[in-house]
């Protein structure tokens, strides 16, 4: 697996830290080698120090381990003719108005459920 976004974010960032591989690897109670394994792409760590080394630099695991490429999601439904229609028609309404039919389809969803 390819992972060298990894690779070059956990070295840049114990180096903007100040840290040495030997702070880096006291701080997760391991030794400096397998640090350095890591840093250098012979081992990729598992995920108790992945969420260890996201804790240090105070990042979500997320921004630590992806490159900045959003997660595609799913596409969006596509709607029927009549639910487009509804919905332009909501669209037109006051804004009173939207939440008073916003109420009454919740009402309506808590009758049927």
């Amino acid at each position: 697996m390819e992972y060298t976004f990894f690779i070059d974010k956990i070295r840049k960032l114990r180096k903007e830290a100040g840290y040495t591989q030997e702070d880096v690897s006291r701080k997760l109670n391991i030794q400096r080698q397998t640090y350095c394994n890591y840093e250098n792409g012979t081992r990729m760590p598992p995920l108790e120090i992945i969420i260890a080394l996201a804790d240090l630099y105070k990042l979500s695991v997320d921004a630590l381990v992806r490159d900045g490429t959003p997660v595609l999601s799913p596409e969006p439904p596509q709607l029927t003719s009549y639910q487009a229609t509804t919905i332009q028609t909501f669209l037109t309404l006051s804004e009173e108005k939207q939440k008073e039919a916003g109420d009454f389809i919740r009402f309506k969803h808590q009758l049927c459920s």
